[in-house]
């Protein structure tokens, strides 16, 4: 099976330096270079914004350098770096902040390989570490549910979660900053959302009562329901009627 692709953000004020990389990057069939900065700040945000499982970092840049933009982000928040500089003096700061590599200009194509394929075994690592916290954590409690995130785990209020959907052996929870992948079944969540507000619509989604602004009959002869957010969730006949009672507040 092909790896998943290593999705990289290139940093480095010299446009030259930054070509170079996105070369060598695209002779590698298991990376994709996501993205490209030229300065601390652009760093920082397109790291939040796209989310990449490497950056290679310089060290000396204009307004933040390398090291200021790790401090800038939280430790769950980082992803893997392997710094690429001109300068050797930093390597051992590097290794203290848990650099996967250091790079010292300039490099030949097989020395960005090993970097690579270290920073994949730590990605690999932290993933494999997220996915056995989830397993040993309650997907629902009371009133919340636990879902991966971005490389972290987040708590997501059931009351702000509009709509569920089946997706094979996962359901998809549709929230304002989602959706959120939670490895569970719609009948199992069915049944404990049962006194939280949630009714069938279809045999792939419930739907959140509060959120229901109103539904209707398609072209198809189905019915859809509207939800606050615009959204429409198909329902289907079979479960209209039960709808309709969770609607009006009748408990047969």
């Amino acid at each position: 099976m092909r790896p998943e692709r290593l999705r990289v953000l290139l940093v480095d004020d010299e446009p030259l330096a930054r070509r170079a990389l996105r070369a060598d990057c695209a002779r590698m069939d298991d990376v994709e270079v996501v993205g490209e900065a030229e300065d601390g700040e652009r760093a920082l945000s397109a790291i939040e914004r796209l989310r990449p499982d490497l950056v290679l970092l310089d060290v000396q840049m204009p307004g933040l350098d390398g090291f200021e933009v790790l401090a800038q982000l939280e430790p769950v928040d980082r992803p893997a770096v392997v710094f690429v500089t001109a300068f050797d003096a930093y390597a051992l700061r590097a290794f203290e902040v848990h650099a996967v590599d250091y790079l010292t200009k300039p490099f030949d194509f097989a020395r960005l390989c090993e970097a690579i394929a270290r920073a994949r075994e730590r990605v690999a690592a932290r993933t494999a570490a997220v996915d056995a916290l989830l397993d040993d954590t309650p997907s629902r409690r009371a009133d919340r549910f636990v879902v991966r995130h971005a490389g972290r785990l987040r708590s997501v209020a059931v009351d702000e979660v509009e709509w569920i959907e089946a997706r094979d052996n996962y359901v998809q929870l549709h929230h304002a900053d989602g959706p959120f992948l939670l490895r569970h079944t719609l009948a199992a969540l069915e049944r404990s959302l049962a006194n939280a507000g949630f009714v069938r619509v279809h045999r792939s989604a419930l739907v959140r009562i509060s959120a229901v602004l109103d539904w209707k009959r398609t072209e198809a002869g189905d019915f859809a329901v509207r939800l606050r957010s615009g959204a429409e969730v198909a329902m289907s006949r079979s479960h209209r009627e039960a709808f309709e009672r969770a609607t009006r507040g009748d408990p047969r």
